[in-house]
């Protein structure tokens, strides 16, 4: 009896939207595969760092609407020949899951991305099996401030259930304050609906993770430098980090415990916890790999390409990095940088202070000249970033930091510009 075999993968590789560096990663590993990329993006603007440094018959770039599931599907049966399709952004995740569903095309199983991607839901799961202290509460267009406060505790944030990059944030420590919150939210338009849960109190870091068949494997675990509150946002990162032994031998453990609680089979997860004399506490699970200069960081500090697991995912073999040493060789660390104000963005000065710098500091930069800032009270507000390594996180943060204080950033009304 004779049996059929799988048909062979294809050659091109669907990359809906990606993270804003790293591209070049994987398109390195697309060449060992003999694969092509093919970025479909509604902005290709957004990977100018990445696309000024790419020339390779390895990646075609679509211009395509990436929020129209119907866009993106046509535009890959156009490609044709597919290996996979992949997504790296919270913001693009869920089209990623109905465009693979329509192509037939494996991935990430949809509930646990859906799960994570609604925070209200996951704080409840969460809650529901011990891995929380509180199941938050929806924020009603009844709720006052004392109706909310006396369900939820004070201090609490209130954010949006898919809201992305610390957009849509507010904390609130009492009740007049609560009062302002609510009505600033109410004026904004939200991807999702108002939820509410309590301020954990406590240092903020990430844990990635890479799962294959329910199996999770911690990578390593970023430091965060958050700005005073209340607005969260993110100053710096730095991988990786050494917890003291006994939050250490737990951090597997729990992280593992927690995926399995919301169904989270497949993939990178970013999870960013709470360190607190209690125990850790999840702020959100993403269900992609670290943002920002994440995967630049680990792939210089472990010697690996960290993007060549995206093709191992696609291809529906078992990630080699989930049997692969990972044993930090240094330190790398990065700061995000931001102008005083909003206004007209004209580009950043100093970088031959770099020259001669310890740690060989790098600008990357996130946005183009020219471009108006709309915000500097969280990420999309972040025009470059700057990368250092050292012989540990904590000098590689230090250098990170003495360069990032060497450039000047230019808007179009200084000194009468």
């Amino acid at each position: 009896m004779s049996t059929s075999l799988p048909a062979p993968p294809g050659h091109n590789l669907i990359a809906l939207e990606w993270l804003q560096f790293g591209l070049g990663r994987l398109v390195a590993a697309a060449e060992e595969e003999g694969l092509t990329v093919h970025l479909l993006t509604e902005d290709r603007r957004e990977y100018a760092h990445e696309l000024s440094r790419l020339h390779s018959p390895h990646l075609v770039v679509h211009d395509v609407d990436t929020h129209s599931v119907r866009q993106v599907v046509a535009s890959a049966r156009e490609i044709g020949d597919l290996a996979g399709l992949l997504s790296t952004t919270d913001t693009w995740s869920l089209v990623a899951l109905a465009a693979r569903e329509e192509l037939g095309l494996p991935g990430q199983a949809p509930e646990g991305v859906r799960l994570v991607r609604d925070k209200a839901r996951l704080r409840r799961r969460l809650y529901q099996h011990g891995l929380s202290r509180s199941a938050g509460s929806a924020v009603t267009a009844t709720d006052d401030a004392a109706t909310l406060a006396s369900r939820v505790g004070l201090p609490l944030i209130v954010k949006d259930s898919s809201g992305t990059s610390s957009e849509y944030v507010w904390l609130a420590r009492t009740r007049d304050e609560l009062t302002r919150v609510l009505d600033e939210m109410r004026t904004r338009t939200l991807r999702g609906t108002p939820t509410a849960e309590p301020y954990f109190l406590g240092p903020l870091y990430s844990v990635e993770t890479l799962t294959w068949q329910g199996q999770t494997r911690v990578i390593g675990l970023n430091s965060r430098i958050m700005s005073a509150p209340p607005s969260f946002r993110e100053e710096a990162l730095s991988f990786p980090v050494q917890l003291p032994d006994g939050p250490a031998d737990k951090l597997a453990q729990w992280i593992e415990r927690v995926l399995k609680a919301v169904e989270y089979e497949e993939g990178f997860a970013h999870t960013e916890f709470i360190l607190g004399d209690d125990g850790f506490e999840v702020v959100e699970i993403n269900p992609r790999l670290g943002g920002a200069l994440v995967g630049e960081a680990i792939s210089r500090a472990i010697y690996i390409n960290l993007y060549a697991s995206f093709l191992d995912l696609a291809l529906r073999r078992r990630p080699a990095l989930l049997d692969a040493p990972l044993t930090p060789r240094r330190g790398v660390s990065h700061v995000l940088l931001y102008p005083p104000r909003t206004g007209l963005y004209l580009g950043c000065e100093g970088l031959e202070a770099f020259y001669g710098h310890p740690g060989e500091p790098a600008l990357y930069a996130s946005l183009p000249p020219g471009t108006d800032v709309r915000t500097v009270t969280n990420q999309d507000g972040c025009v470059a970033m700057v990368l250092a390594t050292g012989a540990t996180s904590e000098t590689a943060l230090q250098n990170a930091l003495s360069a990032a204080g060497e450039v000047r950033i230019r808007m179009a009304d200084d000194d009468g510009v």
